[in-house]
């Protein structure tokens, strides 16, 4: 897969794209638009283990998805000059992806809509969202509103098994919403976007952190019995517990949508099959192709300093960080990163396929 990409000026854009981000962490963000109604979204330097790898996960998952498995926005990777001189959190390169949804429309995800319409089955109350989790949604299908809205609740199913197959390590509900009118009148649920932490995608520079998350997706997948005593590197209780749901989470969804979505489930499968031919019969149709207009190096832990600088506000510390990470860089092996992508996707839509058999 060969990616252009697209390069703006700050200065030029037509307005920001502002909204508060509605969650468990509470915040402002301001994205530019430009023509075509085409959202800049840049890399953080804040968030967990960042690497341009995110921006091409974003790209290659956008293209297979609107492909294979349902109508998507199709992202590009993207340059913005001047934008992280007036926005130093972020990097000025990432993705741009068009706006999706129209004039007198808004967008309301699966937290905002649970607090402001409790149900019984989803206890939104103690929803926390942690990065490198993998979240259950069983109690999202079985609320009122899913059960009433079929045809919502059979798209909601098809994102889950995408979300899993794309071995998405971040499908919290802020990710999932709703399209809805002025009047907040529900008018469909919005396609997928936001497909960074994808586990192929992760740790291009360490490859030990990178099979140990894949292991970790797999085991969610299979739904295998994971001992608690696994998870005690997790010192912060509350995120130990959420680890240890985390491990059977996927395998959760899965079944329940199996049960309850066999005719979705048939149609994913058969899409899935239709993938792994492609990569068997061409897989270099699926390889990345390195752009040499767009930043080529991975640090995963680099983040760590643009935490305590941006977060934390605390510049000795993220002097003291640059010290440790700022040598870290390593060259992104695109053949090998690429092989190694589509040979894990191939091994987990077997799996999948099989809990789903």
């Amino acid at each position: 897969m060969e990616f252009p990409v697209k390069e703006y000026i700050y200065n030029n854009r037509i307005y920001n794209l502002s909204a508060e981000a509605v969650g468990v962490v509470k915040g402002e963000k301001h994205f530019p638009v430009f023509e075509g109604n085409q959202i800049f979204k840049p890399l953080s330097k804040s968030k967990p283990f960042t690497t341009p790898m995110y921006a091409y996960s974003e790209v290659f998952w956008s293209h297979v998805i609107d492909k294979y498995f349902m109508a998507a926005p199709v992202y590009q990777l993207a340059l913005c000059r001047g934008y992280e001189a007036g926005q130093p959190k972020y990097h000025d390169y990432g993705t741009t992806v068009p706006v999706i949804y129209d004039e007198g429309q808004k967008l309301k995800n699966l937290l905002e809509f649970f607090r402001s319409n409790p149900d019984k089955h989803v206890d939104i109350d103690n929803y926390i969202n942690y990065c490198m989790m993998f979240y259950d949604y069983t109690d999202i299908f079985m609320s009122d509103f899913f059960k009433e809205h079929e045809g919502v609740a059979c798209d909601l199913a098809r994102h889950v098994l995408v979300s899993v197959l794309k071995g998405d390590q971040n499908y919290h509900y802020e990710n999932v919403a709703f399209i809805c009118d002025e009047d907040d009148r529900i008018i469909k649920l919005a396609p997928m976007i936001d497909h960074e932490f994808s586990t192929y995608f992760m740790f291009p520079d360490n490859l030990k952190e990178h099979f140990y998350w894949l292991n970790e997706l797999e085991k969610s997948i299979s739904g295998e019995n994971v001992p608690e005593e696994d998870y005690d590197k997790y010192k912060n209780p509350e995120e130990k517990q959420l680890a240890i749901k985390s491990a059977t989470a996927l395998n959760k969804n899965l079944m329940y949508i199996k049960e309850h979505f066999p005719e979705v489930v048939n149609e994913f499968v058969g899409n899935m099959e239709k993938l792994k031919l492609d990569m068997e019969s061409k897989p270099e149709d699926f390889y990345i192709i390195e752009n040499s207009a767009y930043p080529k190096v991975a640090n995963s832990f680099m983040y760590i300093v643009g935490k305590a600088r941006f977060k934390d506000k605390d510049e000795n510390k993220a002097k003291e960080y640059e010290k440790i990470y700022c040598d870290m860089d390593e060259r992104i092996d695109f053949e090998f990163i690429s092989k190694l992508i589509v040979a894990e996707i191939k091994k987990n839509i077997d799996l999948i396929a099989e809990v789903l058999s």
